[in-house]
């Protein structure tokens, strides 16, 4: 038995049908996604303006980080000088839109993992169903709004779930040496434990294209960068909309943090791919303190991770996880880390099972 075909009875039940799991689960993001759009739309905070400003001082041979800020126009800028430099390169936030958008439908090619010995058609309809799930998930609408990178971070980790090798390390290791978070921190330990060389290809994906950058931009730049990465925990302090666990308080965030690593690396060592997969993505939303809903998109690449190994569990994922990621998306990641723990679908095969013959 593979991680994705977990154990049936023989006969199809709503629980382990995935084709329940991916209608109930659609049907809910869709729902919540028209729900909550008029919301997300009167979001007035612009991302890609902390870009702009950036690319302007880098420009004017100006500081790029700066943390006591002129006005309330100013904008943070967080990330190392390759996002600066390209916003400077090409000043558009409708290309920024265009590859996000790219970059969520590209979590379809999770149905490579999820569904790995279905037939063709089915493959691509469980393809087409995820990457509008991607699409139409109110997180990944709020931050093509906001203008953040997490809409980025979410195809980059499902490409690499899905392909392992250089075509799933090179996204992922750009999109670290552009706009590295430590929310991506629990899943390349993940990746060390459990797929070695491909953490080693992010590496160097990220290192070729930092060096690249600091031969265009020069050093200095990221001599800059680490020098201000201890004033960056500002985020941690923000008077409002931050929903991660420092929002609770810095002890918190910092057990969070702890419990995050912990995890993942329990998870990698112990739980098959699907599972320890899900864990690591999910940690990353513990591993960032200080996170915004639009955060939470990294949860679907998850719970498909979590469908894959466990079809009941996934179920369960699919109508909860959304729900409860309006509450509070530190507790959605908990849940999809808890369901990765046990074996429902064992449960649930070891009850339809008949007397003396366990299911595999």
């Amino acid at each position: 038995m593979t991680a994705a075909e977990p154990m049936t009875s023989g006969r199809r039940t709503p629980l382990v049908d995935g084709r329940v799991a991916i209608l109930a689960g659609l049907t809910l993001l869709v729902i919540l996604g028209l729900g909550l759009a008029p919301t997300i739309l009167r979001e007035r905070t612009r991302d890609w303006l902390a870009y702009e400003q950036a690319a302007d001082r880098l420009v004017a041979g100006q500081p790029l980080y700066v943390f006591e800020l002129a006005t309330t126009d100013d904008e943070y800028y967080l990330y190392p000088p390759p996002t600066a430099a390209i916003w400077g390169a090409v000043p558009s936030p409708e290309a920024l839109l265009a590859v996000k958008v790219v970059a969520l439908a590209a979590v379809g090619i999770l149905a490579l993992v999820a569904w790995p010995r279905a037939g063709p058609r089915n493959r691509l309809l469980l393809a087409g169903a995820i990457a509008v799930a991607a699409l139409v998930a109110s997180p990944n609408l709020h931050d093509l709004v906001l203008g953040n990178v997490m809409a980025l971070y979410v195809g980059a980790v499902a490409i690499s779930l899905a392909r392992p090798g250089w075509l799933g390390a090179v996204p992922l290791g750009i999109v670290c040496a552009a706009a590295l978070k430590p929310v991506v921190g629990p899943y390349l330990l993940w990746l060390l434990v459990r797929r070695r060389a491909d953490a080693g290809r992010v590496v160097a994906v990220g290192v070729g294209v930092s060096a690249a950058f600091a031969v265009l931009l020069g050093p200095g730049r990221y001599v800059e960068y680490l020098v201000a990465l201890p004033e960056m925990s500002v985020l941690v302090d923000l008077p409002s909309g931050n929903v991660g666990l420092s929002s609770i308080s810095r002890e918190v965030a910092i057990a969070g943090v702890v419990v995050a690593y912990a995890a993942t690396a329990l998870a990698a060592l112990r739980l098959d791919a699907g599972r320890g997969a899900a864990v690591a993505v999910a940690a990353g939303l513990l591993a960032q303190p200080s996170i915004g809903f639009n955060y939470a998109g990294l949860l679907l690449p998850a719970v498909v991770m979590l469908w894959s190994a466990d079809r009941v569990a996934g179920l369960i994922a699919c109508v909860a996880v959304p729900l409860v990621t309006i509450a509070s998306p530190p507790l959605a990641a908990l849940l999809v880390a808890g369901l990765a723990a046990v074996r429902l679908d064992g449960l649930l095969a070891t009850r339809h099972a008949p007397t003396g013959q366990p299911l595999r």
